[in-house]
C-alpha cells in the first residue's frame, strides 16, 4: 500500500460542517488511503470511494476489507463522470490528477491517476461533478499545486451551483521554499475564507515541524 504526503496531509486536514457527517465521497480513491483515514476520523460516516482503474479499486477493495472500517466502506470501480449517488454527500474529498506540464509516464495506470491528460478527470469536470452530488451544507476539499488550484477555484464559481472557498492552506515543503500544494476546501455558501500555513519540515529538511507532526499525529506510529 503505497501511501504518499499529499493524501496523509488533506485527509488529516479534512473537515466537515456538520459535526458528524453522515456520507463521505472519495474521488479517485487510489489505494484508499484516502477513504480508510476518513473512516477513522468520523465513526458514524459511511464512505463510498470511486476509482476508475481496475488495479486501484481492487487495491483498496483488499485494504479495506482488512481494515476496522470494512462495513462502512463501499469501493467501487467507476468513472466519476457516470457515478450515480442516491442522496447527497456531507463530505468529499479527492487528490485528483494534476500533472498537467510535466512529461506523461508510459504507464496509462499513472496518466489517469497523476496526471491532466484527456483521458483523466479535469478540474472543471471535477467541480461540475462534486457540486452536483455536493449536499446544501457541504463541503469538498481538495490539494493542488498553486496553478491548479486557482483553475479549480474559477471552475467552481463559474458553475450554476457554484461553490465558494471556505479554507485555503499553503503547504511548503520547509520554511523560505516555494509553495507546493494547496489544500482547498469549499462549500455552497458564501464566506470569508480563513487562510493558513503548513511547513513540512523545519529548516534543516531533515525533521518534521512541530506543526506537521500535531497535523497527522492520529496516523503516523513515529508521531
Amino acid at each position: 500500500m503505497q501511501v504518499n504526503t499529499d493524501s496523509v496531509i488533506l485527509g488529516a486536514w479534512a473537515k466537515s460542517n456538520v459535526r458528524e457527517p453522515s456520507r463521505i465521497l472519495d474521488i479517485g480513491t487510489g489505494c484508499g488511503i484516502l477513504a480508510l483515514m476518513m473512516a477513522q476520523r468520523f465513526p458514524g460516516a459511511f464512505i463510498d470511494a470511486v476509482d476508475i482503474d481496475d488495479e486501484s479499486a481492487g487495491e483498496a477493495a483488499e485494504n479495506v476489507l482488512h481494515s476496522p472500517w470494512a462495513d462502512r466502506i463501499n469501493v467501487s470501480r467507476e468513472d466519476f463522470l457516470s457515478f450515480v449517488s442516491p442522496a447527497p454527500y456531507d463530505l468529499i474529498i479527492s487528490n485528483p490528477p494534476y500533472f498537467s506540464r510535466s512529461m506523461l509516464p508510459e504507464s496509462k495506470r499513472r496518466i489517469l491517476a497523476r496526471h491532466s491528460h484527456p483521458d483523466s478527470l479535469s478540474l472543471k469536470m471535477l467541480a461540475e461533478g462534486v457540486s452536483r452530488m455536493l449536499a446544501q451544507s457541504g463541503v469538498f476539499t481538495v490539494i493542488l499545486p498553486e496553478e491548479g488550484a486557482a483553475v479549480f477555484l474559477e471552475e467552481a464559481r463559474s458553475l450554476e451551483k457554484p461553490m465558494f472557498p471556505h479554507r485555503f492552506t499553503r503547504v511548503f515543503t520547509r520554511p523560505g521554499k516555494p509553495v507546493v500544494r494547496i489544500l482547498i476546501q469549499t462549500g455552497n455558501t458564501e464566506k470569508l475564507p480563513v487562510r493558513e500555513d503548513l511547513t513540512i519540515y523545519e529548516n534543516n529538511g531533515n525533521q518534521y515541524s512541530a506543526q506537521y507532526v500535531r497535523l497527522v499525529k492520529d496516523f503516523y506510529l513515529w508521531a
